[in-house]
């Protein structure tokens, strides 16, 4: 997922509510033998593109040589995914005999497959805002760029036999997730300008615009998939969910001052999970393959409530090990100068 860090400061409280929503989408996709009709169990490909997007908001602009910026990004997610993941293998979820066992569960594809495909666009995203530095048409132009290669590739290697285009597990959803990214940057590029319009005269406007989009994608979803007739333009129903994203955040950044007058305990509790997202994510395939055979709605209160319950507790014990850890490198820091001084 994307960075599982707090965003604070002007104009971007926006961001975390949007993760929050990202979040429950997500989880909820995951939630197909919970629910008692499996078609409840939707949203799973629109939350992974608000991720990106998200993260292509905060990281645009580059403070940091590449090495130092993407060491971070490796730090956040895969300490806590190789650990979980060997706590699956300890308890029984998944196999690990060999080398093939630990490329598979540590490397690629993982059980976290949107945590591989977004430290491999990390690497794109950085080399455009980079040279957006330069350039002020960068992010523009690669956005035609990447537009074209994605209609190519579908027109020319993709099965369009039958409705598969939302499969991400795919690397051809890399296309749409990175369109993702570059739209969240360029929302930051003019995100003054942006939330000025919006608050002050186009939220109404766009909000009716994000319903009419929701509708096309969900209802464009639905006829790909029950008319395979039609199933050959199904990549229309990929532009169509690039116009639910756009709106999203046009309307929730015009809803930033709105957002900040909400009182202070909704907000503090968005930003409390907005910060765990990550954990979210990673600890909930566990306890949804525990807990999903229970009646409705006793696995759905009792899924939701575990998620929750373990995401905190591996925040918290994340939290606690990191702090421990650098206490003891100051520690060791300080023993280091003193020896020196005495010396």
């Amino acid at each position: 997922m994307a960075s599982n860090k707090v965003v604070k400061g002007p104009n971007i409280l926006f961001i975390n509510y949007l993760r929050v929503i990202a979040t429950l989408l997500i989880t909820n996709s995951h939630y197909g033998k919970i629910w008692p009709i499996d078609d409840l169990a939707a949203g799973g490909l629109l939350g992974n593109i608000l991720f990106f997007a998200a993260s292509g908001f905060c990281l645009f602009n580059l403070k940091e040589t590449f090495g130092k910026w993407y060491l971070k990004r490796i730090i956040k997610i895969y300490p806590i995914m190789v650990i979980f993941t060997l706590l699956t293998v300890f308890i029984g979820d998944y196999s690990l005999n060999g080398v093939m066992d630990a490329i598979r569960l540590f490397l690629y594809p993982t059980n976290y497959i949107f945590l591989v495909w977004l430290m491999v666009l990390y690497i794109a995203f950085y080399i455009i805002a980079w040279l957006s530095k330069s350039c002020d048409k960068a992010i523009h132009i690669t956005l035609i760029i990447v537009l074209l290669f994605w209609t190519l590739t579908y027109f020319i290697f993709v099965d369009k036999s039958f409705y598969h285009i939302d499969d991400v597990s795919k690397p051809f959803i890399l296309f749409l997730y990175f369109l993702s990214m570059l739209i969240g940057a360029l929302f930051k590029k003019y995100a003054d300008k942006s939330s000025e319009n919006n608050a002050n005269k186009q939220i109404i406007y766009q909000s009716l615009l994000l319903l009419i989009s929701l509708v096309v994608y969900f209802g464009s979803k639905i006829a790909f998939s029950k008319l395979q007739t039609i199933a050959f333009w199904q990549i229309l129903n990929q532009f169509s969910i690039i116009s639910v994203l756009y709106f999203i955040f046009a309307v929730f950044m015009g809803l930033e001052e709105q957002l900040k007058k909400l009182p202070v305990w909704i907000n503090k509790a968005v930003n409390f999970c907005a910060g765990i997202t990550l954990h979210i994510y990673i600890v909930q395939f566990v306890v949804i393959r525990r807990l999903e055979d229970l009646a409705f709605p006793v696995n759905l209160l009792a899924t939701t409530f575990m998620i929750l319950a373990l995401a905190c507790a591996v925040y918290f014990a994340e939290y606690f090990i990191k702090n421990g850890i650098m206490m003891l490198i100051d520690k060791v820091k300080g023993k280091n100068k003193d020896a020196e001084s005495n010396y």
